[in-house]
Formats: structure tokens, C-alpha cells, sequence
């Protein structure tokens, strides 16, 4: 336990009890009192600070409130660990600030992936996460299928949000699609040794059904999604597939070619497999109904994340059965333990059941609508004419198409000496295009508009 001393004004209008909640949060967020280090008891600091001890217990339950410190029944309050280092001290924050301006050289990463560092909720999480950690169901190993709670309120948010209609019962929650895909591997057993995946597509999920040891047939896609008459070539019945944006080409699926691949898995006695990537950030349309909503003959499995639409930290995907599969699953059930924290599947729980989820999902499309709004700004602004953006409006990512006689990789070299990172959209391909074109993905989630203002003009004026 730490001995705390320091001022407080008497003649400040500020009340006493909130001079000592906000040294003590300072302290907290600076990292000079360190997780879970022990602060005085409320007599103690009190008798320190000459304060009456209603004072100090005021400041202590503020600090409990926003969740900086917790409460341990009989020992005292202890500091909380913070989730993220989503505070930097204030004269961190300066230098930074600073930095930005003084070297505007720095890397800038227009990475896959990445969500905006700024406009996360982090009170609202390190609250709810300190509710769950209250809760009993954290001294156990958990459900296998994922905590119920979580998988309630994932199907009532699917339902409202996406039109689909499952069950608690036929929804699984992991950590990852990757997980995920290893795991419906499992369940389908030997029943198929082929999968078709859209060309270009998802290369984390074709890698593993890959190391499941099922042959991969890539079948192209057209401005509408996947190509039917080159589907009816392939001997799968299995079928990956991203309709509501695809990966990485960014277009969506009208509802016929949802319908019509619906036909091909009845006619196949397969399955799709839907990737529902990026359906919460559509900034134009309305959304299209999930093909798992238009399921009635029970043909698609539906996968989604949250890495995205949370924190990819939080590491929690989700899987959903036809019911036609649960027997299957349960027979392997138990070959599988819980991979998802479940701190974090009930703080998740806690935070769509309160609105905050909701509530979130709705200010991030804003910003990223913006974001995008910005790439294409540039483009117009700074694109030479053998450069073209793709026409996208949902999603976290554009494709840059480029006619250049440079190889993709000398072209990434480019933009690296210049302190950008830019990504190949060929390691999306099965058999990779060599048609005097060269295509760049350029994430901007986690970038602010200035970064981005000026990464585009500089790679489109200094590197193509």
C-alpha cells in the first residue's frame, strides 16, 4: 500500500473531494500508481490529507464508478488495470501532438484491419468489464459453446439487424473466423474434400481449409459476385462466400444472385459458407438481407466477427449452424474448450444488452463514411489518369487499379522509401493477374483524415 500525499487548496471553488478524484485519477492514467497496486484506505488517506473521511470516500466512489479502481470486500480498493493505454499522459500527448507536426514524414499504414484508435468507448468497456469480473461465471472455464448470455444477445442483434433468425442454441461463439473455420472442419468430418472460394477471396480461410486438407477451387468473380456458370463447373458443394461486400473487391450481391446460389447448394446438397465482412459499414443502401435469412431450405452456414465493429483485441467471432448440423457438432463439442475470454463475451454481453453496441456501430459509420468520403477526395484530387479508385460504398478498404509497367512489389518498395505501407491485392488470387495492372489495397480505418490526405498525395504523386 502506498502512502499518498499532496495539496489541496482550501480556497480552490473546486470541491475538495473532486481535487483528490482528479489527482488520483491523474495518477492512474500516468501510470505512477501502477495495476492493481493497493491505495490507502479511506481513514488513512483522509488522516493524510487532513479531510474529513466523507471526503475521500467520495473521491474513491467516483473513481469506482468510471472504473479506475475496484473495491475487494474486507482488503480495500486496489487501481484497475486499463484494457487499452488509450490515455497517454497529457505530456505524452503533447509530444506526440508535436511529433505529428514537426515530422510529417512518419510511416503512414494503410492497413487491413485496423479500427479508428480515437472514437472507441473505453469508459462504457472498463465499466462493463468490471461488472463481468463481478460476476461468478468467471471462476469457471465457461460454456463451450460461448456464454449464453452473449449468444442471446447476438441472435436478437442478427435478427434486427440482418434479418436473420437463429436460435441461442445454433450459434457458437470463438475468437477469430480462422478459429471458427477450424472448427466447422471439424464438425463436417469427412463429409466434403473440396471447397470453392471466390477468386479473388478470403486467403486466411483458404489457408485453412487448406491445412484441413481440402483441395481449394478458386471460381471468378463478376460485377455481381461469384460467376454461376463457372460455379457449375466446380466439383464442390461447399461454397465460401462474402455477399454482402466482397472480399476484397468490395462489391455486393444483389438478392437474385443470392437466390441463385441457394438453388446450386439445394441441387449440390452442400453448403454456403457466408462471411457477412463488413455488413455493419454501408454508408449509401439500405442493407440486404443475409442469405442465411433467406434460408429456409437450411443450405448456409453464417460467420461474422466483431474485430471490426469492436476492438480486434477482443478477439470474438461467431459461427451459426443449420440445424441439420447441431447433431454433428455436438458430437465433437467436447473435443473443443471455450476460445474466447469470457470476461470479454460478457462485457460484450453487457454492452449490446445496455445500447452502447448499437449506439457505437451507428457513430463509427459516420466517421468512416467521412474517411472514405476523403480517399476519394484525394483520388480526384491527386490521381494521374492510368489510376482508378473502385467504386465501393461500404467496407473499410478501396482497391487503387494502377496501369504501370513496374512489378506490385517494386511499387510497395516505392511507397515504403517514402514511410507508406501499402498492400498487394494479389495475395488474394489464386492465379495472380498479369495484365499490365497492378492493384493496391489501402485500408483508412485506422488513419485520421489528415493522414490520409496526406498519404494519397504522396503516393499518388510521388510514387506511381
Amino acid at each position: 500500500m502506498q502512502e499518498l500525499i499532496f495539496h489541496i487548496d482550501p480556497d480552490s471553488p473546486v470541491p475538495r473531494y473532486v481535487q483528490v478524484y482528479r489527482h488520483l485519477k491523474n495518477e492512474i492514467m500516468q501510470g505512477r500508481l501502477l495495476p492493481d497496486a493497493r491505495l490507502p484506505s479511506i481513514r488513512n488517506l483522509a488522516a493524510s490529507l487532513n479531510l474529513s473521511r466523507n471526503t475521500t470516500q467520495l473521491a474513491y466512489e467516483q473513481l469506482l464508478a468510471e472504473g479506475y479502481v475496484r473495491s475487494e470486500n474486507k482488503k480495500g480498493y486496489y487501481v484497475e488495470p486499463l484494457p487499452l493505454s488509450q490515455a497517454l499522459p497529457p505530456d505524452l500527448r503533447q509530444v506526440r501532438s508535436q511529433t505529428e507536426e514537426e515530422a510529417p514524414a512518419d510511416r503512414i499504414d494503410f492497413r487491413l484491419g485496423a479500427v479508428d484508435p480515437e472514437h472507441f468507448p473505453i469508459e462504457k468497456w472498463r465499466l462493463l468489464s468490471n461488472r463481468a469480473l463481478k460476476d461468478s461465471s468467471i471462476y469457471t472455464y465457461g460454456d463451450r459453446q460461448g456464454d449464453l448470455l452473449l449468444r442471446q444477445s447476438i441472435a436478437a442483434y442478427l435478427f434486427q439487424s440482418r434479418g436473420v433468425r437463429a436460435t441461442p442454441e445454433q450459434i457458437i461463439v470463438g475468437s477469430s473466423t480462422q478459429q471458427l473455420m477450424y472448427l466447422l472442419g471439424a464438425i463436417l468430418g469427412g463429409t466434403f474434400d473440396s471447397i470453392g472460394f471466390e477468386e479473388p477471396g478470403y486467403a486466411g480461410a483458404k489457408d485453412v481449409f487448406r491445412e484441413l486438407s481440402y483441395r481449394i477451387e478458386p471460381v471468378p468473380v463478376g460485377p455481381n459476385g461469384v460467376h454461376l456458370e463457372s460455379l457449375r463447373q466446380v466439383g464442390s458443394r461447399l461454397l465460401y462466400v462474402t455477399p454482402s461486400h466482397q472480399f476484397p473487391l468490395g462489391m455486393i450481391m444483389p438478392i437474385q444472385h443470392r437466390l441463385a446460389l441457394l438453388n446450386w447448394a439445394e441441387e449440390k446438397d452442400g453448403y454456403l459458407i457466408e462471411d457477412d465482412y463488413d455488413s455493419e459499414f454501408r454508408y449509401k443502401q439500405k442493407p440486404i438481407p443475409a442469405m442465411f435469412s433467406l434460408n429456409d431450405n437450411e443450405r448456409v452456414i453464417y460467420v461474422g466477427t466483431f474485430s471490426k465493429a469492436l476492438l480486434p483485441s477482443v478477439r470474438i467471432g461467431y459461427l451459426i449452424l443449420p440445424n441439420a448440423l447441431l447433431p454433428h457438432y455436438e458430437k465433437k463439442k467436447l473435443l473443443f474448450e471455450p476460445c474466447a475470454s469470457g470476461i470479454h463475451q460478457r462485457t460484450l454481453h453487457y454492452f449490446m444488452e445496455e445500447g452502447h453496441f448499437g449506439a457505437h456501430i451507428k457513430k463509427m459509420r459516420s466517421i468512416y463514411k467521412s474517411k472514405m468520403a476523403k480517399i476519394r477526395e484525394a483520388v480526384r484530387n491527386y490521381a494521374p489518369p492510368f489510376v482508378q479508385v473502385n467504386d465501393t460504398t461500404m467496407g473499410l478498404h478501396v482497391i487503387l487499379t494502377i496501369q504501370t509497367d513496374l512489378t506490385e512489389d517494386e511499387l510497395i518498395k516505392k511507397a515504403a522509401d517514402r514511410r507508406l505501407k501499402v498492400y498487394k491485392a494479389s495475395m488474394f488470387y489464386e492465379t495472380p493477374k498479369n495484365d499490365g495492372r497492378v492493384q493496391l489495397l489501402l485500408g483508412f480505418a485506422g488513419l485520421t483524415e489528415k493522414e490520409i490526405e496526406r498519404g494519397l498525395q504522396t503516393l499518388l504523386r510521388e510514387v506511381l
